[in-house]
């Protein structure tokens, strides 16, 4: 068994295998002397409202609560992810959809940027009184000033619920992205 001792550690006094001639060891650690020094870009966003969404509507999804934005990158008042830097993120959000009308539906979310479709998921729904949370994401090459934003439509009317954090209740709606490199 290797023991290490450091010195003026007082945790460390117990070291059975240290020796009288035994070395000091010295750890450095460099938490951002290379040049990078600040945090990466990274916002989530919570929605507060009850949003009606009409059958077969292709609809921009609010997310008017800022939980925490790193780098001041998302717009609250439009719900806009506004990338100031290039290179490569990671892109979220999930929502929770209540129909109408008790029958079988199709949900869909979209990741939109500049207006393009660039991620979705797809989600038949089948147990009725229940209800769906979908949730899309991808990891995305996107530029300085490009417009990142979250759509949905269902086969069904319904409502996309707020975002709760209630023992017993599940609705997770929101959205969130942080830079990768």
């Amino acid at each position: 068994m290797k023991t290490y001792h450091y010195k003026n550690d007082p945790a460390s006094t117990f070291y059975p295998n240290h020796k009288k001639d035994s070395k000091d060891i010295n750890i450095h650690v460099d938490c951002g002397g290379s040049g990078r020094n600040r945090r990466n870009p990274a916002f989530r966003a919570l929605k507060t409202t009850i949003q009606p969404l009409a059958a077969e509507e292709f609809a921009k999804i609010t997310f008017e609560q800022e939980q925490f934005d790193i780098g001041n990158i998302y717009n609250a008042g439009s719900s806009t992810f506004v990338p100031r830097e290039s290179g490569i993120y990671y892109v979220a959000a999930s929502f929770t959809f209540g129909p109408d009308e008790n029958v079988p539906y199709r949900t869909r979310a979209d990741i939109v940027v500049n207006g393009v479709t660039v991620q979705v998921d797809n989600d038949y729904w089948n147990q009725l009184g229940n209800l769906n949370v979908i949730n899309v994401s991808g990891v995305l090459q996107l530029q300085a000033g490009d417009l990142v934003e979250i759509f949905g439509t269902s086969s069904t009317a319904g409502v996309i619920f707020s975002e709760v954090e209630s023992p017993g209740l599940g609705y997770s709606t929101n959205f969130e992205a942080f830079k990768v490199s």
